[in-house]
């Protein structure tokens, strides 16, 4: 297609969806991921617009109340709550309003003619996949840990048994985790991403409850894409538009991978008993609680240290280094 000014433009493939959590497994919230034209998709399943970088609770179709989060212009992710049927229903909707049930990708030596074996097959699909430069080496380096494990690498590795952890902590390297930074209002989270992203993607301001809407933005952790999620700052006295916005925080925390537990040192210690607890704006002396992590979004002190927390916390070093095999599944 050409524009007015008889400049090619881009047509965005029609959108597809899949599921990208586990298949008949209940669970607090499921992913659904919609890849290709989000605007279209949105209009038709009659859901408002969401801009890049948009998080928002919306009506699924009159079944579940569910979080979107637009990651980019081609790719959204729909999260009802974890129940099977609720899942199904949501899925089999999404199609009769015409975006199409995603085709099944059989990932073999047919799919990939140069490929030599099941197994190389399945490394060129999790290299075209792949979100995070950390995967490049350790996906390449299969082949050569299957054969020297004794595996054959054209075998179903649904028969073979491979190490939990591990298969988990890869499969972060091709599907972005899920980060979601809570805590109070005002103590700097906002400024915070604005630093990993290396642009303003969130309001900042001084006056509490300035972040009201969630900003969702994919950030490169020192080699480990992760889907980063700023929620707005939750207060006792907060009217209805920050109470709703602190039930979508909660959903999306209940399906972060990692939560970054979020204070700054004149707030009380995060009242959350997992997570990685982060001291904000340590510009303004020691907090009173123990940090996991003390930085300073505004000068950039400690930042790299974070990012180090966050990336090891979801993907230790013990997931690259270590040379059993890899699934690729």
């Amino acid at each position: 297609m050409m524009s007015g000014r008889g400049e090619a433009m881009t047509v965005p493939a029609p959108a597809t969806w899949r599921l990208a959590s586990p298949a008949g497994v209940a669970g607090a919230l499921a992913l659904i991921q919609v890849h290709g034209d989000i605007d279209a998709a949105l209009a038709a399943a009659r859901m408002p617009a969401l801009p890049v970088g948009g998080v928002r609770l919306a009506d699924l179709f009159g079944i579940d109340r569910g979080v979107i989060a637009r990651w980019a212009p081609d790719l959204a992710h729909v999260m009802p709550h974890g129940g099977v049927g609720v899942v199904r229903a949501v899925g089999a909707a999404l199609s009769r309003a015409g975006v199409a049930p995603e085709p099944a990708r059989a990932i073999d030596a047919a799919a990939f003619p140069e490929a030599r074996s099941r197994l190389e097959a399945r490394m060129l699909a999790a290299l075209a996949r792949a979100a995070s430069p950390l995967a490049i080496d350790l996906v390449l380096s299969q082949p050569r840990l299957w054969a020297r494990a004794g595996l054959d690498p054209d075998a179903d590795p649904s028969g073979l048994a491979f190490d939990g952890s591990l298969e988990r902590w890869r499969r972060r390297l091709v599907d972005p985790p899920l980060v979601a930074a809570i805590g109070p209002a005002n103590v700097g989270k906002s400024t915070l991403v604005n630093r990993l992203a290396g642009r303003s993607v969130s309001i900042v301001g001084d006056e509490p409850g300035t972040t009201r809407d969630h900003v969702g933005v994919l950030l490169d952790l020192a080699g480990l894409v992760v889907r980063w999620v700023d929620t707005p700052g939750i207060r006792a006295a907060a009217g209805p538009e920050e109470r709703e916005a602190a039930d979508v925080a909660a959903m999306v925390v209940s399906a972060a991978d990692l939560a970054v537990l979020c204070g700054d040192p004149r707030s009380p210690a995060p009242e959350r008993p997992v997570g990685l607890r982060v001291c904000l704006r340590r510009d303004l002396g020691p907090p009173a609680w123990r940090a996991d992590a003390e930085v300073s979004a505004a000068s950039g002190e400690g930042v790299r240290g974070l990012v180090e927390r966050v990336r090891d916390a979801l993907v230790p070093p013990a997931a690259l280094t270590d040379t059993a095999p890899w699934s690729l599944c």
